[in-house]
């Protein structure tokens, strides 16, 4: 894209395509007084168009569900080296980060998703955990959740960059840390080359690092703590995920993400929890454990189609199986066995 060619048109629309959410709500705030407010009205090509030319701002709720089509770091710092650390950490994991010049004080660090945007709690757990390499764990990231509930509507906004009231004071624009990180001479061709990252680099990142949230509780501990949920799981399956297998790593966890998909878990909650099942296991022979990009690989064919079996007639579940379970009883006849064997 030739970016010194764009329309004003065209311009909305490669702005309004990086820095997306909810589309229904946004904040926005008073650029004499500094009072922010919410506008629930929907957030129209017109919304932006005024916040490029600085008649009114425009800020974003990046959290849609669980997803994400952006995350942003909020620095409340003058210290370039600080979202500069930031910047080199990120580049060790191929992750393409930006930094912005805020409104007021200090940077926003920004990552940006492909088309379909990436689980929220993925792209927050890496950048927490850059923010605890680079020793800034309390920093703000936007979004502030993983999820939003029947609670939590809309999550919190963080102002968008380019708002014309600032761009002229050298505010709200995106820095060249490769030129002193003085402002790109033309935002619009920046805009224009920004790479986006996919969820399966995401993937890759956090099996590598073996990463799993920080959350009130693991996803592992929800399991074990929400009884609905527990008790809804298979004998066989409870049995697996407390002790740990020793043969057939992977169509054991295959089988485990299809039990847990169809228990209503998240496919990032099913994977978390498979990566603390996967240390319990004692594969004979000399065999590793199975990895966590394999725990994803294998998650990602449970949740891809509509299983429906949940696999007790495979020899990796059938050692684990009580001949007095409701569904081994349902299989078994349908396979034509005694079920009082």
């Amino acid at each position: 894209m030739n970016a010194n060619n764009l329309t004003s048109q065209e311009k909305i629309e490669l702005f309004a395509n990086l820095f997306t959410g909810l589309k229904n709500v946004y904040g926005t705030y008073d650029s004499q007084t500094g009072k922010v407010r919410q506008a629930k009205e929907a957030v129209t090509e017109k919304v932006i168009a005024d916040h490029l030319i600085g008649k009114q701002s425009y800020g974003v709720y990046l959290l849609i569900n669980n997803r994400t089509k952006a995350i942003a770091v909020d620095f409340d710092t003058h210290e370039l080296q600080i979202p500069a650390q930031f910047i080199k950490t990120a580049q060790e994991y191929d992750l393409p980060a930006y930094i912005e010049r805020s409104k007021s004080k200090g940077y926003h660090i920004w990552i940006f998703f492909e088309e379909n945007g990436v689980q929220a709690v993925n792209a927050r757990l890496i950048v927490n955990h850059i923010l605890a390499k680079i020793g800034r764990p309390n920093t703000e990231v936007f979004p502030k959740r993983d999820s939003l509930d029947n609670k939590v509507s809309y999550g919190n906004f963080i102002n968008t960059p380019l708002f014309g009231a600032s761009v002229k004071n050298g505010r709200t624009v995106f820095v060249d840390p490769g030129k002193n990180y003085k402002p790109y001479l033309n935002q619009w061709d920046f805009l224009a080359s920004i790479e986006k990252v996919n969820e399966d680099k995401l993937d890759s990142i956090i099996a590598d690092l073996n990463l799993m949230p920080t959350a009130k509780t693991t996803p592992a501990q929800s399991i074990d703590s929400d009884n609905r949920t527990y008790s809804s799981l298979p004998h066989c399956t409870r049995k697996i995920l407390a002790e740990g297998v020793n043969s057939f790593q992977r169509l054991t966890c295959f089988r485990l993400a299809i039990s847990l998909n169809r228990a209503g878990l998240p496919f990032d909650i099913t994977v978390a929890a498979l990566k603390a099942w996967a240390p319990k296991n004692k594969p004979q022979d000399g065999k590793r454990i199975i990895t966590g990009t394999e725990i994803i690989s294998q998650a990602r064919s449970a949740y891809k189609n509509d299983y429906r079996s949940y696999g007790c007639e495979s020899p990796a579940i059938a050692p684990y199986c009580d001949h007095n379970c409701p569904i081994y009883q349902k299989t078994n006849f349908h396979y034509g066995g005694n079920s009082n064997e």
